[in-house]
């Protein structure tokens, strides 16, 4: 009965496949086209002047307005802009990057009010990106760039929620600091992403492939928005990979943290919304399923520290003194306790084999140390794990067919310039402490 569900959209997709395939072909050879105003350079998009009445469950597009803050290191009282644009840059051919930046999370009033891990306002100006050189793959200049002559489209991240929510959160003052008046927290990552796809839907014309990606918290919102986006632009090829964003949780997050958020799915999809049980395991493995000519991956180095960091602060932060509890290593590298390292490293495992094994449009890519994110980075171009080189690994998931063998036993293809399941194998010096525990 499980496979009869999943054979109906591959049915339905060959079908819309068959139907409008003849009539885009005579739209092929279009540039994308972003509307006036937008060139060839990074231009700001601001949603109160293009949509000033627009709303998505009554809320507007905002950062999280989070109250003012006193630095606990300097005393310095700290103010935070609500004001939330987006950046798009046309490209040289009919293909669309479309980005979702990274920033942490919230979702108690420990982190959301007092200690906070989340960026609460948006850092991104037009300067940021007046010189992108040796940043990933925003780095139209390098020749290794499968981007290279793609547009554009960054979302910045300033809400906490990992970009899926639609929600004014009220956190309790436990602690005094606002004199006990309870603080408000805008979550509404889900609503900045729908006024910037809604822009898309009136200015991007017939993009022949969407690769849908984000790094850190942007890796999350990159996976609940690619459904989305998918079905506003049901022509296009359209791949999602996330960038950093395993989805390893713990403690009250699960249960408690996450539905203040409001979490917003694709309900043709996950008809029950987001259950305490979700995981991103199955978030991949259901999308992957459901869009069977699309291709979808993750990367993530075997220890990364962030992860590991945030997997920590979910354990933790009930207690009393959870900040002090928090770091998962001091200033100088050093570990004093290794169980966050080893229990998110199996569950990211875990989870990475499982959407493998039960998907033939996933693959992963599993680097070696404790290094968080790539995707802007210079590494992008660096790394290589088992002989294949990151860079080449994501051009071939953008260009070359969708066949071969699939699941997590399969690590190697006919040549190396296949898209497959890669996997470190001396994963750096964590791998002792694995070894121990497997004993």
């Amino acid at each position: 009965m499980k496979n009869v569900r999943f054979l109906l959209p591959i049915l339905l997709s060959i079908t819309f496949l068959l139907i409008v395939s003849p009539a885009l072909a005579k739209h092929k050879k279009h540039r994308p086209f972003f509307g006036p105003g937008t060139t060839g350079e990074w231009t700001e998009i601001d949603p109160d002047e293009v949509y000033p009445n627009f709303t998505y469950l009554g809320l507007t597009p905002s950062c999280s307005s989070c109250p003012p803050h006193k630095d606990p290191e300097t005393g310095q009282i700290i103010t935070y802009d609500s004001k939330f644009t987006f950046f798009a840059k046309e490209g040289q051919q009919n293909d669309l990057v479309i980005f979702f930046q990274g920033g942490g999370a919230c979702w108690d009033s420990m982190n959301c009010l007092y200690v906070h891990t989340y960026s609460e306002d948006q850092q991104e100006t037009l300067a940021s990106f007046a010189d992108t050189t040796d940043m990933g793959i925003f780095d139209t200049g390098n020749p290794k760039n499968p981007f290279k002559k793609w547009g554009f489209v960054y979302i910045p991240y300033c809400t906490g929620d990992l970009h899926w929510g639609a929600n004014d959160a009220e956190y309790a003052d436990s602690l005094g600091a606002y004199s006990g008046v309870p603080q408000t927290i805008k979550h509404r990552g889900f609503v900045n992403f729908q006024v910037v796809l809604k822009w898309l839907k009136d200015n991007a014309r017939y993009p022949g492939r969407i690769f849908v990606t984000g790094s850190s918290a942007g890796s999350y919102g990159a996976a609940m928005a690619f459904a989305y986006i998918k079905k506003a632009f049901p022509w296009s090829r359209v791949y999602l990979l996330g960038d950093a964003g395993n989805g390893v949780t713990a403690g009250q997050f699960n249960t408690e943290g996450v539905f203040n958020w409001n979490v917003q799915m694709p309900r043709w999809i996950f008809p029950d919304g987001y259950q305490v049980d979700t995981t991103i395991a199955e978030i991949y493995t259901t999308l992957a399923w459901w869009h069977p000519f699309s291709r979808l991956a993750q990367y993530t180095t075997a220890w990364d520290g962030t992860q590991v960091f945030f997997y920590n602060v979910m354990k933790n932060i009930n207690h009393e003194n959870a900040p002090y509890n928090w770091p998962v290593a001091d200033d100088d590298g050093n570990i004093d306790d290794y169980a966050p390292w080893l229990e998110w490293h199996q569950q990211m495992i875990g989870f990475a084999y499982a959407t493998a094994d039960y998907t033939y449009n996933y693959r992963y890519y599993i680097a070696a140390g404790t290094d968080h994110t790539i995707l802007r980075s210079p590494k992008f171009y660096t790394e290589e794990v088992d002989g294949v080189p990151f860079a080449e690994w994501v051009a071939a998931m953008v260009a070359s067919p969708l066949y071969g063998r699939h699941g997590r036993h399969y690590r190697h293809g006919w040549d190396r310039y296949l898209w497959h399941n890669v996997e470190c194998e001396n994963c750096g010096a964590l791998d002792v402490l694995l070894q121990t525990a497997d004993q």
